[in-house]
């Protein structure tokens, strides 16, 4: 067998190496760089200062929700002890006889309190007599 032939790679020219930038071309390209930097950071403030406002809205509709939440749970205690009050059983209507009757106890009862306060403040004007003074005197004294 005969021995195969190696073709020739075709010449490729040379790159050429690309200059190292000068002292003025990296300043201007950190100039640019600090720029973008700039303008990157001041950007970034507007968001910061957007959401902090957008958090502080959000926190007072937070604490709104969680007021009305609590209303609202209270509101629900409230319903079911009713419910259950009304379950246990409910209160009997008095008959009108039942209900003057209860009425006499109790001016019955408010007669009794009135005729002893009046017994009392008839017993002080009586101390008050015996001993001879006035109520200016007593208030007098009391005042002193």
């Amino acid at each position: 067998m005969p021995a195969k032939k190696k073709k020739a790679a075709p010449e490729q020219p040379k790159k050429e190496r690309k200059q190292y930038p000068s002292h003025d071309e990296r300043i201007a390209a950190a100039n640019q760089k600090i720029d973008h930097l700039k303008a990157l950071i001041a950007e970034r403030n507007e968001l910061v200062a957007k959401t902090e406002k957008i958090l502080s809205e959000r926190r007072i509709a937070l604490a709104r929700s969680e007021e009305a939440l609590a209303k609202t749970e209270t509101k629900k205690e409230r319903l079911l002890s009713v419910q259950k009050r009304v379950a246990e059983g409910k209160s009997v209507k008095l008959t009108p006889e039942e209900r003057a009757e209860k009425r006499k106890a109790a001016l019955a009862k408010a007669r009794e309190v009135k005729k002893a306060e009046k017994a009392k403040y008839d017993a002080l004007m009586n101390a008050l007599t015996e001993k001879g003074s006035t109520i200016d005197e007593l208030l007098d004294a009391l005042k002193k």
